[in-house]
């Protein structure tokens, strides 16, 4: 599971660290944000790759869904990026602004009602990982590819870059750094966790 990676709009190319992170995969999906569609090219060279659409995908994305459901081992599995509607995200900006910490507003619900007929649903958009059981369903971010606070060239000025990383002041320092997750699917059930990419973010695979 790979989300966030931004390339071309903050990386030039996938970090080297992605290959050996998703290690020998059967299928890599994408949670969105890919912002060049040579991301999915470079996935592929691991394994197949389902992605959906993000919300920075606005050109690169443009001809994928924006969400899809995918079926491995007997169970379904829920695809989608995370945005919601413009209103709801502003709101949930605001009030994670003000808190200095990420305040979800109701995400993890809105997704569920949004892909009911699932047992596992996995998302990005939040740049930070996320693991937790909401009615029954397994609900997982991975974190992101691109994390700002471990990019030397990143670009915070502004009231935009201020907002952002005020936003993100309260996430603890071990969950700001580029990852992407794992999936296990077996008979008794689906798992799992979030694997650290090593090696800087400006690389490729």
């Amino acid at each position: 599971m790979v989300c966030d990676s931004h390339v071309g709009e903050h990386i030039p190319a996938l970090p080297s660290g992605v290959a050996d992170a998703l290690g020998d995969v059967d299928l890599i999906l994408h949670g969105g944000d890919l912002t060049d569609p040579c991301v999915v090219t470079e996935l592929e060279r691991i394994a197949p790759v389902v992605a959906v659409r993000g919300n920075h995908d606005h050109s690169a994305g443009s001809s994928l869904p924006w969400t899809t459901i995918v079926r491995i081992g007997g169970r379904r599995i829920g695809l989608v990026h995370g945005v919601r509607p413009a209103p709801v995200e502003i709101a949930s900006a605001l009030v994670s602004v003000a808190a200095g910490r990420p305040v979800l507003l109701g995400l993890l619900g809105h997704l569920r009602r949004r892909l009911p007929e699932v047992e596992c649903i996995v998302f990005g958009h939040l740049h930070l990982p996320v693991q937790q059981c909401v009615r029954g369903v397994l609900m997982f971010s991975p974190g992101a590819v691109y994390v700002p606070e471990v990019d030397p060239e990143r670009l915070s000025t502004g009231p935009t870059g201020w907002a952002y990383m005020r936003y993100r002041k309260g996430i603890p320092t071990a969950l700001k750094r580029p990852m992407v997750g794992i999936l296990e699917v077996s008979a008794a059930g689906i798992t799992a966790r979030s694997v650290p990419v090593l090696g800087g973010l400006r690389g490729s695979v």
